[in-house]
């Protein structure tokens, strides 16, 4: 029985070590994609809308907190002024590096994080906040999809 035992336990032992390590793509720290997302939010600082828009696919879909749908780029391109002409001093800071995700099987993702600090026009309250973002690519180098979470109060409460 304890010769038993011992070959149950080498044997349970043997197959948990050889399992087979599997990889589902590539990470990178620089990456052209990195730098669309960079100059992305370069040109939403600048207010540069027409620069803003050449990066996005004309199918571009947006999710954000503020919206519990997927959002056209012509919907986005009205939240972009709504958010010009009710906030002013807007700061984005990258906090740490985005990371290019190169999958086996999904969309080229950029994963980026951000600090954002603007001052509501009406009331002159600051609102800051973290987000984290996710750019999709498509084959011909835009970003098709945008996924933005973040803590939405600072900016509701600076509203008030």
């Amino acid at each position: 029985m304890k010769n038993l035992l011992i070959l149950v336990f080498t044997l349970f032992a043997g197959t948990t070590l050889a399992q087979n390590v599997l990889k589902n793509g590539t990470i990178y720290k620089e990456h052209p994609y990195i730098t669309i997302v960079n100059n992305s939010t370069d040109l939403f600082i600048k207010q540069d809308w027409e620069g803003l828009y050449k990066l996005y696919a004309d199918t571009a879909k947006f999710y954000d907190p503020s919206s519990p749908t997927k959002i056209s780029l012509a919907d986005q391109k009205k939240g972009w002024a709504d958010i010009a002409d009710k906030w002013e001093q807007i700061k984005v800071v990258k906090v740490g590096y985005p990371d290019a995700l190169e999958y086996d099987k999904d969309p080229f993702t950029v994963q980026s994080w951000w600090k954002v600090t603007a001052v509501n026009k009406k009331t002159k309250k600051t609102a800051t906040f973290h987000l984290v973002q996710f750019d999709e690519f498509n084959k011909d180098g835009k970003i098709m999809v945008e996924i933005s979470y973040y803590d939405q109060s600072p900016l509701m409460e600076a509203s008030k």
